[in-house]
């Protein structure tokens, strides 16, 4: 090869790689000025919806950290012996159990729920309720006084702000009495609870597999077959009320006449319903088809006002025994289901071989663990709960 070959081969590669890079720069900045185009052009269109409506909320965590809304204080106080327990009424207010309460109870009340969500529903804020409520009050411990936490809640108004304000105090109120074991308010609770109901579900499983393919040996006792008979009512108790409460919902929400509870067998059978309906029809019988003095048509209309609300008391009183009723046959059934499993476990001669007892064995040690934490942590709330006093700031 001669030497100028050498030399037009060189000159020919960084020819080829002067293009190349050439080209590529020239691409890298097409690419980097269109980028910057569309982050200019989205910039310019959120500069020009902020001037359009300067009202705009895009975030609850703007909502929240705003000053120019409503705000009323509430101060929960427990006794200073408990005050390091108050963190759980914090964990409580803000937990989804007392957002769902919150919720539901708006959910019975449209004329208060659109006073206080009507500014958050629009096409810009797409925040769910939950997210929204949430947004709109917050819970801080007292700095100086670690017994005290207070609680701002926020409104557009002054008046969205009061409403809210005895939604949360009523609705927590309310939560603290009805709670119970088997449906905790406090978040860290209600996980246990369902690690819990797992296990015992679990638990249940096994026992019955075993137990079935037991059935009728020596070994079942005249115990066993007398508590699968009466678990056997309290089911179709169960089914019973659960079906019961469901149309008595169905009837509250869609806001019907009350005397459509007295079609659900299980209010209709109720103490005095019965007779109260059955002599609200006859006074309004007599009111449409005789002719009565004024004083006469007076007095009835006085009698049918006053068996209306006995009749209204009557129906409450019956949807507050089903409540109590299920609850009570729930509690039989768990204590029944759990008396089984401890009877399984002791046919241990019997059942030691077989393949799902060692399971069993296993996740009842687990469950008697998760028991104990869970009644010692339910006991200290409970503690915290223990004289509390809700109060306005003054």
């Amino acid at each position: 090869m001669q030497p100028w070959h050498s030399i037009l081969l060189i000159l020919i590669t960084l020819i080829i790689f002067g293009t190349g890079f050439y080209y590529d720069q020239i691409k890298k900045n097409t690419e980097i000025a269109f980028e910057d185009s569309l982050i200019t052009a989205q910039t310019e269109i959120a500069e020009s919806l902020e001037l359009n409506d300067s009202t705009e909320i895009k975030t609850s965590e703007i909502l929240e950290n705003s000053t120019a809304w409503a705000e009323t204080k509430l101060f929960l106080v427990i006794p200073e012996s408990n005050s390091h327990l108050s963190h759980l009424h914090k964990d409580a207010i803000k937990g989804e159990k007392f957002l769902a309460a919150i919720i539901s109870t708006l959910q019975q009340n449209p004329n208060a729920k659109n006073l206080i969500f009507s500014p958050f529903i629009n096409d810009v804020f797409i925040e769910s309720e939950f997210t929204i409520l949430r947004s709109l009050y917050s819970v801080e411990q007292n700095i100086e006084s670690p017994n005290i936490l207070v609680l701002t809640i926020r409104g557009h108004s002054g008046k969205a702000s009061s409403l809210l304000t005895r939604v949360i105090t009523e609705s927590y109120s309310k939560e603290l009495r009805q709670e119970s074991p088997l449906d905790p308010l406090l978040p860290k609770l209600a996980k246990q609870r369902i690690k819990i109901s797992m296990l015992e579900q679990s638990q249940l499983q096994l026992a019955k597999q075993i137990q079935e393919e037991n059935e009728n040996s020596p070994g079942q006792s005249i115990e066993e077959i007398a508590l699968l008979a009466e678990l056997s009512q309290i089911k179709n108790d169960i089914n019973l009320a659960v079906g019961a409460l469901k149309d008595i919902e169905h009837i509250h929400l869609a806001q019907k006449d009350p005397s459509e509870f007295l079609k659900i067998k299980m209010l209709a059978n109720f103490g005095n319903a019965k007779d109260f309906f059955s002599n609200i029809v006859q006074l309004k019988k007599m009111l449409i088809t005789q002719e009565l003095e004024p004083i006469l048509k007076d007095e009835i209309t006085k009698n049918l006002n006053r068996l209306q609300a006995s009749l209204d008391q009557e129906i409450a009183k019956g949807i507050d025994h089903i409540k109590k009723s299920s609850r009570v046959s729930l509690d039989r059934k768990i204590q029944i289901q759990k008396i089984l499993v401890d009877l399984e476990m002791k046919k241990n001669d019997i059942h030691s071989l077989h393949p799902r007892f060692r399971l069993l064995k296993s996740v009842k040690k687990q469950l008697e663990e998760k028991n104990t934490v869970f009644a010692d942590e339910f006991k200290k709330w409970q503690t915290a709960k223990q004289n509390l006093v809700i109060r306005k700031s003054s």
